[in-house]
């Protein structure tokens, strides 16, 4: 009995090794790496609250439409060689290379993950503009503004959809 009871431990013992070691156990995926030969990312889908809290001084009644059209921006991943940029916006040491930019409607703005170490970063729009954008090492994106307003976009861990620290870094876009 006492061998019978040591063998079914033994077995049990070498099932739980053979699925921990085969990575079945847990979700961490930091360990991967980016295999992609083309210069795009793929798009995160956006978090589930997009819309920015109310200040008590603010009115509290929606107004009807807060959402910009569905064509206001359009994004652009990789090189886009064929759309010209009216500016330049490096993503380094965890935030912009500048906190505001003024373009007219219907120019871009170009973005570009310059980390030298493995921050992969998302760019949120608080508005709604664009769904979340995933932004790798080295990789870089171009948004097209088609529609005027103001574009609030901040800058996110990948990872954890939070920012670096308590307030994330904001890049405000004001298009004429």
């Amino acid at each position: 009995m006492k061998s019978k009871s040591l063998m079914i431990l033994a077995v049990l013992v070498l099932l739980f090794a053979a699925v921990g070691f085969s990575g079945c156990l847990g979700d961490n995926d930091s360990n991967t790496t980016n295999n992609t030969t083309d210069n795009t990312t793929p798009p995160v889908k956006p978090s589930e609250n997009t819309t920015p809290p109310v200040k008590p001084s603010e009115n509290t009644t929606p107004p009807e439409n807060t959402t910009p059209p569905a064509d206001s921006v359009i994004v652009t991943p990789g090189d886009a060689s064929d759309v010209e940029n009216t500016a330049f916006i490096r993503l380094n040491d965890k935030k912009f290379s500048t906190s505001s930019v003024k373009i007219s409607s219907g120019e871009s703005v170009k973005f570009r993950n310059m980390e030298k170490t493995n921050f992969r970063h998302l760019l949120h729009s608080k508005e709604g503009a664009f769904e979340d954008y995933r932004l790798d090492p080295n990789y870089q994106v171009t948004m097209t503004f088609n529609t005027a307003g103001t574009y609030t976009i901040e800058l996110l861990n990948a990872n954890t959809g939070e920012g670096y620290n308590d307030t994330p870094p904001v890049l405000t876009i004001t298009v004429s």
